[in-house]
């Protein structure tokens, strides 16, 4: 009898299980077909498939009622939280893969377009196999030289000689003219780039990471040392010495990389204007910030300084006959100035390394900022204060901590 119960009990105990057992839930996942142009595609394939590809189900989207209306909508049901790959076929050479995630809810992934999306940008280093820095400006060999490595400086007007740099302090940098070995010092507010022989770069001016910030994911064309030119609809500049180019017109959007010694200019596209636009808005704002401030210090008044500039599209005039442009008419004349000046300056062309010693930009490099200027204006005050015995004091305070805590 014992024998029995020992063999019936873990049945029992298993029917038992099953039936308190929850089954995963499942949801519904929708969303719709659509080119470019919010034009729905109509009876297409569109398959559900896992992150290693497999198919988890397949439909088609629904069709136009009466050949024009409506159309494009796609739904899966009954499937479990995971991730996920929508395909959608756009009837053409392609097929977009959308990546999704579904929840503890019903999802609703909108419209998904024929657009395949540039790939988001992180601070890495890519992937370059064996990257080989090309120096595009000859350098003489100093005789009996075995040791010594020799630097390319360039100058922000593009002339650039082969030094041994011996250091770089805060505002110089110390050289020896590689050919006549002679001594030199050039303050570093003149230096463009500075990189060896083996293609390391050792300094690079604010002026050209401002032209790379500029550049950045923006069309343009780059024309190369060998006289070959390039165009690309986004560009990025890696960490180092590397450029990565994307292209449209490449089906399988992966980037083309380049050495930046190999790149004499790069010109923007039209999306430059857009960083004349924020130029423009932001000195406009600056400026007439400046002059309120200075009208509402004399006359002891904000709000009628503020009835004189309220947004409005037409000059308020005063009894006194003096006419006031409002705000936003300000900031629009602004704007329009400063687009007009960098097509006037060329702001769009941006030179990156010579062809030859020697051989000068057609234009100075240099990049006026603000912020710069007021930091090195302010410097015969700010240094003092930094210096004085209070301010040590405070900067010093841990490491008195800790040579206290050592003394115990």
């Amino acid at each position: 009898m014992n024998f029995r119960i020992s063999k019936v009990l873990p049945a029992l105990f298993f029917l038992f299980s099953l039936c308190f057992t929850q089954t995963n839930p499942l949801f519904n996942i929708k969303g719709e077909a659509a080119f470019a142009k919010d034009n729905p595609i109509p009876n297409t394939e569109i398959m559900l498939l896992d992150t290693l590809g497999k198919m988890i189900q397949k439909t088609k989207s629904s069709k136009k009622f009466l050949k024009k209306y409506g159309g494009g909508k796609f739904k899966f049901e009954n499937v479990p939280s995971g991730e996920y790959i929508i395909t959608v076929d756009f009837q053409t050479e392609n097929k977009i893969k959308k990546r999704i995630s579904l929840g503890d809810t019903n999802l609703n992934v909108g419209t998904i377009y024929n657009i395949l999306p540039f790939p988001k940008y992180k601070i890495a280093n890519y992937p370059v196999p064996d990257p080989i820095y090309l120096r595009r400006i000859p350098t003489d060999p100093v005789p009996g030289d075995t040791i010594n490595i020799r630097h390319i400086l360039v100058q922000l007007d593009g002339t650039a000689n082969t030094v041994i740099v011996d250091s770089i302090i805060q505002d110089t940098v110390y050289f020896i003219h590689a050919n006549s070995l002679e001594n030199d010092t050039l303050e570093l507010d003149q230096v463009y780039l500075i990189y060896n022989h083996f293609g390391k770069m050792i300094h690079h001016s604010r002026s050209l990471r401002n032209r790379m910030s500029d550049l950045q994911q923006r069309d343009g064309y780059i024309l190369f040392h060998n006289g070959d030119s390039l165009e690309y609809n986004n560009i990025y500049f890696a960490p180092g010495a590397e450029v990565a180019t994307f292209h449209e017109i490449d089906s399988t959007m992966v980037a083309k990389y380049h050495s930046l010694y190999d790149i004499y200019k790069i010109r923007s596209g039209p999306s430059y204007l857009g960083h004349s636009v924020r130029k423009g808005f932001e000195t406009g704002l600056i400026t007439i910030g400046t002059i309120m401030g200075i009208q509402m210090i004399q006359s002891k008044s904000f709000v009628d300084i503020w009835k004189l500039y309220r947004p409005d599209f037409s000059p308020i005039r005063e009894e006194t006959g003096k006419y006031f442009y409002p705000t936003i008419t300000s900031l629009s004349l602004f704007a329009i100035g400063r687009i007009a000046y960098d097509l006037y300056k060329d702001r769009r062309t941006n030179y990156i390394l010579p062809a030859h010693e020697n051989d000068p930009f057609p234009k100075n490099m240099f990049v006026f900022s603000l912020p710069e200027w007021i930091w090195k204006k302010s410097q015969p005050i700010v240094r003092p204060i930094m210096n004085s015995k209070p301010v040590k004091w405070w900067k010093n305070r841990k490491l008195r901590k800790l040579q206290k805590q050592a003394a115990k």
